[in-house]
């Protein structure tokens, strides 16, 4: 049992503590604001049913307002959501208002404790300004649950530090007088007295902690003679109800394809004709729920709302399969037929994604609504199974596994299921009873931004059983897990560790909107983006939050516009080909095509491209690509006229929601495959064995499988000990590492295999399997000097991980020879920048003070001199600028500006680095010290040239400060940069620069001396790793830092500060370990002009390095 003492104490404090108990008026409506927890108890109904249910007559409104992964202080939205959430909120005044914050503020620990006070008493300031009427109720958050998870945080430690800031909302909610509502304690209570868990992951409740917890707070809010008169029976039916109205609710607050509704590509007419039609949905849906509250018989109705439709969309008048067959091009020594089509199967509508099973049959995401379901039309999105009984090569039965979804757009094979990308949530859904239809359901992740419906990308399972999935441009995403929030803002791709629960940004860039993702037998990722190109994942390395590798960066296709690409693996097809890369273009020319797959150096390349499919007719949209059992490739076919919704409308008569085919391609030279190995039901040794099969399919599911069976370690280590190639063993490891087993032994010898594609799998190993090796780094320094380029390159991209968890590992950087290959030096530059975040927290801001506007600045735009202006005309563009705002005390301040292509520094420290055409609105929260404070703008190239832009600074609730000194004439701002400098160990015979922990960056970025002058240069290192500063002649900063990459093979390269011996270096400092300080004298250049200045450690000058400025 575990009741006992303890939990029966907190259930009696329970039974004692103040209510809140709450007189509702006729009408009232209760707003709702927090992260996931009030989303869910929302959409788990209970609670909003009890409230109902208990004021029959009064008619009352709840509308949730809440965003999965907000905190306080930190609060992505898409651009432009403001103009939106005012329209609701002017739609949506409120009576009583219920916040439920601080799980995820917790993980900051006991130094965030301060920040999270700041942060709740502005966001309460802000709640009161919004809803000045409304009486507030502040919710605590729940205790971390027991799960006894061999990875979850430590609960002991999570309740601590939970409990902390619980007792800070206590007593700040005391303070200012609102009810407070401690769920804290009597969670925990709960967990202690209960059987059963009440979360799924420790910090989510499962259906029933939901009810507990549901019924604890009505008590709170009703009193507890009102809840327990009540039948509970009875609110379970309301909270139906109440579920389906949620749903409308959060999607009319985070509506999917927002950048057409109001975003950056919005159209007005689409948003006040679709828009209202939400608000009808929820109406009707409160109407519904009042009627079933005062009768005592009128039961939920599981039948959809429905409005008139907006318009009658007739079929169009599409080619049949027949003509399009006659129309399609064929490459010689191949040939197509139809696998299926919607005259067959009128299920098949608009297919996307495609995978096939371990029983051959083939699995369809079709999304006949795209771009998005109408308001008030039932969901027609499905999961379809088409089935080749007879293996002709035609389907000849299909079968729904789920229906009325709301634009899926990828599956993965999981266990005894499928993962299913349904927007914004990914879900696990199976069969239990073998009928074909999916019977059972679970939330996995949710917090997948749906700005735009189409860059949500596919979703695919790779070989170590992580779930990989995407987001596109425009996208703003914030994913809850037990170990705090993940962030993403426009193109990046994830990596779900289901085993963990953990995710992690894979990669940030400025390619826009991943799709398919595909490896091939060695484990290299790649991942084809809607540009059509496809990328080298491998070689991308992690970056930090905000920091994006630049457009086409590692690209081995670029054939043109498409979502698919696929590894060839194929009984079928020609030898030369397995292991290359099938893709398709969607766009203007439509084809499939072929390419060999080689690394030669630190990047994957394609070559003998062969496009074996074609149309003239541009209805043929190949959005997916598979390999069958069979080794027949499959292509699933879009079928529509149109095809962008930026370009088109999103109601535009043309797309056609009722066509949709799937076609078969072989190749004549071999014959398709009839028998293949069977999966189901095969035994633990049989699958051992298939796991030496030569097809990536067969190993996929062979692996899926063993993942699943109890017990399997001790059958792989016996499996392992016999007669294996390298590739065996590395799919052996790779089973292993998913039940969190490492071998080192085995490993090892991958490291040591002489096919380099070995090697560069074993190294990507270490990545994950760090905390379970006796000494990783030496390892990682050991393949640093490998022969091979892909190697080395697989060296770099596992040290960028892992820098995060320990800096130590980014000294290998410099120990890898890179002097062989233009790629791998791009790659090792890619790893330079540092771990800390490339941007602060934002918030919306509702209004912005046009009398925040920082007017006065020092431009150093166009002449190396800076000079004076004010903003009001044209100041041109590039170059930099700063400012100075002295502060009476120490505070959060909002700092706004609007620009691509911008780095923001305050104080020396980076809050803003934007080189990113797809976002430019920035309202990030920064930190003034007390007293002077220096903001400068660099602005940095990119595409479409902008000019300089205002930047704002006022208050987190959008009010200007009325105590700061800003400076307003050019006495005022050259006295404030006078006082700057002195205060910063600064004069005219004197200068300070500092580096930035974990940012590879220098502070002040640049320097401005007048030429000639004889000065002291201090150079302060606060970070851990170790760094040095060189100036060098202008315009030869790549040379020099190339020169000392060259040094990193020199034995006395430590001895000679990795300075190299050239001309072009003019002054330089020793080396500084972290902690430590060099001071030197130098004489200033007499030629006026811009010196670089750089960090020579190997690796680092790529993006450690700074400008001096000499004038006369």
């Amino acid at each position: 049992m575990r009741k006992n003492w303890t939990a029966l104490l907190f259930l009696f404090y329970f039974c004692i503590q103040a209510r809140a108990e709450i007189k509702f008026n006729e009408g009232d409506r209760v707003l709702l604001y927090g992260n996931s927890f009030i989303e869910r108890m929302q959409q788990n109904g209970f609670f909003e049913a009890a409230l109902q249910l208990a004021n029959p007559e009064k008619r009352i409104e709840l509308r949730s307002l809440a965003w999965t992964g907000d905190e306080l202080g930190y609060r992505l939205r898409p651009e432009r959501y403001v103009n939106h959430l005012k329209k609701l909120l002017d739609r949506w005044p409120a009576n009583h208002v219920i916040l439920g914050f601080g799980l995820y503020e917790s993980f900051a620990g006991s130094s965030g404790i301060e920040r999270f006070k700041a942060d709740l008493n502005g966001y309460l300031d802000e709640i009161k300004r919004r809803h000045p009427e409304a009486g507030i109720i502040l919710l605590s958050p729940i205790a971390n649950e027991d799960l006894n998870h061999p990875h979850y945080p430590d609960t002991g430690r999570r309740n601590g530090e939970i409990k902390s800031y619980v007792d800070a909302m206590s007593l700040i909610a005391e303070s200012r007088k609102i009810q407070f509502i401690d769920l804290f304690n009597f969670s925990k209570a709960q967990y202690a007295s209960n059987e059963k868990p009440l979360t799924d992951n420790g910090v989510h409740l499962n259906p029933y902690g939901h009810e507990l917890i549901a019924s604890q707070l009505s008590k709170n809010i009703l009193g507890d003679r009102i809840y327990d008169g009540m039948n509970k029976e009875r609110i379970s039916s309301v909270a139906r109800a109440v579920s389906r109205k949620a749903q409308y609710v959060s999607t009319i607050v985070r509506p999917i394809n927002t950048v057409l509704y109001f975003g950056v590509r919005g159209r007005a007419n689409e948003y006040n004709t679709e828009i209202p039609r939400y608000h009808e949905l929820i109406k009707r849906s409160d109407e519904r729920i009042h009627a079933m509250i005062r009768s005592k018989t009128l039961n939920f109705n599981s039948s959809p709302l429905t409005l008139d439709p907006l318009f009658k969309r007739e079929p169009a008048k599409l080619p049949s399969p027949e003509q399009m067959l006659e129309s399609f091009k064929v490459a010689e020594g191949y040939e197509v037929n139809l696998f299926a089509s919607e005259k067959e199967f009128p299920e098949l509508r608009n297919p996307e994604q495609i995978a096939f099973d371990s029983l051959g049959r083939l699995w369809v995401v079709t999304m006949p609504s795209f771009p998005g379901t109408i308001p008030g039309d039932v969901p027609q999105d499905k999961i379809i199974i088409l089935e080749d009984t007879n293996r002709d090569g035609r389907a000849d039965k299909s079968t729904i596994f789920a229906d009325h979804l709301t634009v899926p757009d990828g599956l993965a094979f999981h266990e005894d299921g499928v993962i299913i990308s349904h927007q914004p949530r990914l879900v696990f859904m199976k069969d239990s009873d073998g009928d074909g239809r999916a019977d059972y359901q679970k939330e996995i992740l949710r917090g997948i931004d749906v700005t735009d419906a189409h860059h949500g990308g596919m979703i695919a399972m790779g070989p170590l059983g992580h779930v990989m999935f995407c987001d596109g441009v425009f996208h703003r995403s914030q994913l809850e897990t037990p170990y705090g929030i993940t962030r993403g803002v426009d193109a990046t791709t994830y990596r779900f560790d289901l085993r963990k629960g953990t995710v992690e940004r894979e990669y940030q860039t400025l390619t826009p909107n991943p799709w398919k993702i595909t490896w091939d037998r060695w484990g290299n990722l790649f991942q084809m983006y809607g540009d059509g190109f496809v990328q080298d994942s491998n070689a991308i390395p992690w970056t930090p939050f905000g920091v994006y590798h630049p457009f086409k960066r590692a690209i081995s296709i670029a054939y043109g516009k498409g979502s698919a690409a696929c590894v060839i693996s194929s009984p079928n097809f020609p030898e030369e080909y397995q292991q290359g890369m099938a893709s398709a273009v969607l766009l203007r020319k439509c084809f499939v095509s072929i390419s060999k797959h080689t690394a030669g150096g630190a990047y994957y390349k394609a070559s003998d491209r062969l496009d074996i499919l074609s149309s003239p007719d541009p209805i043929f949209r190949p959005v997916d690509i598979a390999f069958g059992f069979d080794g027949a490739m499959y292509v699933s076919d879009f079928c529509t006229r149109i095809i962008g919704h930026a370009q088109n409308s999103m109601r535009d008569p043309r797309w056609d929601p009722y066509t949709g085919r799937v076609w078969r391609i072989v190749n004549k030279g071999k014959p398709a495959v009839k028998d293949w190995p069977k999966i189901e039901g095969a035994s633990v040794v049989q699958l051992l064995d298939l796991l030496k099969h030569p097809q990536n399919l067969v190993r996929d599911h062979a692996r899926r499988k063993l993942r699943s069976v109890d017990g399997i370690v001790p059958e792989l280590d016996r499996w392992l000990a016999g007669e294996l190639s390298d590739s065996n063993i590395l799919e052996g490891l790779w089973v292993l590492h998913d039940q969190g087993q490492v071998r080192e032994t085995h490993l090892k010898r991958l490291l040591g295999s002489p096919d380099q594609r070995i090697r560069a799998a074993a190294t990507s190993l270490i990545r994950f399997q760090e905390s379970n090796l006796k000494d990783p780094m030496s390892l990682l320094k050991k393949m640093a000097s490998d022969q091979h380029p892909r190697v080395r390159t697989e060296v770099i991209h596992t040290v960028s991980y892992l820098q995060k968890k320990d800096q130590g590992y980014a000294s290998i950087l410099g120990q890898v020879n890179v002097s062989d290959d233009q790629g791998l030096r791009t790659v090792l530059e890619d790893a330079g920048y540092g771990t800390a975040s490339g941007q602060g927290p934002e918030v919306p801001v509702l209004s912005r003070p046009e009398d925040s506007k920082l007017k006065s600045w020092l431009l150093s735009a166009v002449k190396d001199e800076e000079r004076y202006f004010v903003f009001g005309g044209s100041v041109g563009k590039g170059g930099s600028m700063r400012t100075f705002v002295k502060s009476p005390s120490a505070r959060r301040a909002t700092l706004s500006i609007k620009h691509s292509y911008v780095k923001v520094f305050l104080n020396g420290v980076p809050v803003i680095a934007s080189a990113n055409w797809w976002s430019s609105d920035w309202n990030v929260q920064v930190d003034l010290e007390e007293g002077l404070n220096q903001i400068e703008v660099l602005y940095v190239s990119g595409r479409g040239a902008q000019g300089h832009t205002p930047v704002y600074l006022f208050d987190p609730l959008g009010r200007k400060f009325t105590d700061l000194e800003v400076p307003v004439t050019e006495e005022e701002i050259k006295m404030m940069a006078t006082t700057y400098k002195k205060d910063n160990g600064q004069n005219d015979n004197a200068i300070r620069v500092s580096a930035v922990p974990n940012q590879l960056a220098f502070s002040p970025a640049e320097i401005r001396l007048r030429a000639g002058k004889k000065i002291i240069l201090t150079f302060d290192n606060p970070d851990l790793q170790i760094h040095n500063l060189v100036i060098v002649r202008p315009g030869s900063g790549e040379r020099v830092g190339q020169l000392a990459d060259q040094m990193a093979q020199d034995s006395d390269a430590l001895e000679r500060q990795f300075v190299p011996d050239s001309n072009d270096v003019i002054w330089s400092t020793s080396l500084v370990n972290g902690k430590g300080t060099f001071q030197g004298e130098f004489n200033v250049p007499e030629v006026p002009g811009r010196y670089p200045f750089i960090c020579s450690f190997p690796g680092h000058w790529r993006v450690m390095k700074g400008v001096m400025v000499v004038y006369k």
